[in-house]
Formats: structure tokens, C-alpha cells, sequence
């Protein structure tokens, strides 16, 4: 962890600390396990990306981690696909503020054809532990970015609502397959072989159905 002033705040239920800089939100909030939480930070020395791999702060961005009780969550969300609960609800905070971006099977926030943020979900003791990073600005073509810089306040609380608010996954499921075809275009490397989403068959628990196969993960 690096030390310096930390901001705190309530939302909505939910205990917010800010840090200019931290190692990993989802790293710390892991180690604490305490739910009604949320670690916030505007650059990661060590951010986690799904799958263990280094999620890279750019010029300018949002990281945050946020924990709640398993039963916080919808009664029929199958664990598996909690990335794309929560990216989805995530996805429409950042288009109600104008970010223009989409969720791409199973957690990952893009702005046409570049990622610009992802989700990971880990749980602990009980504790679902959400970690979601936007990037707003960056000077690497190779990295997408907004284009803008939002609110972390704004954004948390119309997240953190959201998720309050929400009941069933079926709901949340509903919207997101009228969406799924903007997958299309793209593919995904599963057990060494490259597959297309166009190949697909998008099932009602967040799974995709690949031949005979149902995965949860593109990896």
C-alpha cells in the first residue's frame, strides 16, 4: 500500500475510502474481506486484470474494488457470471454520464473496438470482492480510453444504486442479450483454440454454449 491522504465518504450504504495511489484496490480489499466496502484509486503500482494478469494504470483513470455479502447479491446470479452483473450495471452508469461504451462477454468495458476498463470478481470468506478500472485518458494508442474525465463520486453512486436496487439477474440478463451481438466481430482463445463469437450460443445463466461445451470464462 502507498501512503497519502485518503478521502472518506458514505454512499449509499456503502464505506468509501479514495486513495491518490494505491497498490491494488482488489489486492487490499481482498486482505480485509469486509463487506459494505469500497477501496477507490486514481493509479495502481499493482492493479490485478482478470485471469492474474497486470492490469496497467495509464495517463488517467478510476480503480476501484468494492465487497458485499453473498446474499447482497440476485438469488438466481450464478457466481460465475457476477462479472457481467456487475459490468453490465457499470456499462450503464458510464453511458448515463456520456462514455459511449459496451460489455464485452464476460468482463470486459469497451469503447468501440478498444477495451478501456475490465471487471474481475473474486470471493473470499463469504465476500464477493468486485474490482472494476476505467481508464479515462492515456498517450498510448495501444491503450483505450474514454476520452474524458468522470466524477469517481458520480460514478460510485449511481453504481452503488443500481446494485441496490436490483432483484433479479433475469432482469439484468434481459438487457444484455439484446446486446450480445456486439460481441460479433470478435473472438476469444479458449483451451488453444481460437473461437468465434458468431459460433456461440449466449444460455440464460451468463454461460456460453460452444459445441457441446458451457464456459463461463474466455480462458
Amino acid at each position: 500500500m502507498i501512503s497519502n491522504n485518503i478521502q472518506k465518504c458514505n454512499l449509499n450504504g456503502i464505506e468509501v475510502e479514495i486513495y491518490d495511489s494505491l497498490s491494488s484496490t482488489q489486492t487490499l480489499l481482498l486482505e480485509r474481506a469486509q463487506a459494505s466496502l469500497c477501496l477507490v484509486a486514481r493509479h495502481q503500482s499493482h492493479g490485478i486484470g482478470s485471469r492474474g494478469n497486470i492490469w496497467e494504470s495509464v495517463k488517467e483513470g478510476m480503480y476501484f474494488s468494492l465487497a458485499l455479502k453473498q446474499e447482497d447479491l440476485p438469488r438466481d446470479l450464478a457466481l460465475q457470471s457476477a462479472s457481467i452483473y456487475f459490468g453490465f450495471y457499470f456499462k450503464e452508469v458510464i453511458n448515463e454520464l456520456g462514455g459511449e461504451v459496451w460489455l464485452k462477454w464476460p468482463n470486459d468495458i469497451y469503447r468501440g473496438d478498444k477495451k478501456v476498463g475490465g471487471v474481475m470478481v473474486s470471493i473470499k470468506s463469504g465476500i464477493i470482492v468486485c474490482g472494476i478500472g476505467i481508464n479515462f485518458f492515456s498517450p498510448d494508442s495501444a491503450f483505450g480510453a474514454l476520452g474524458k474525465r468522470l466524477d469517481e463520486l458520480e460514478i460510485l453512486d449511481k453504481f452503488f444504486k443500481k446494485i441496490k436496487k436490483a432483484t433479479l439477474w433475469k432482469e439484468i440478463f434481459s438487457k444484455y442479450k439484446i446486446e450480445f451481438h456486439k460481441n460479433f466481430g470478435f473472438s476469444f482463445h479458449y483451451q488453444n483454440r481460437i473461437i468465434e463469437f458468431r459460433d456461440t450460443t449466449l444460455l440464460e445463466d451468463g454461460a456460453l454454449l460452444v459445441g457441446c461445451q458451457k464456459i463461463y470464462s474466455s480462458r
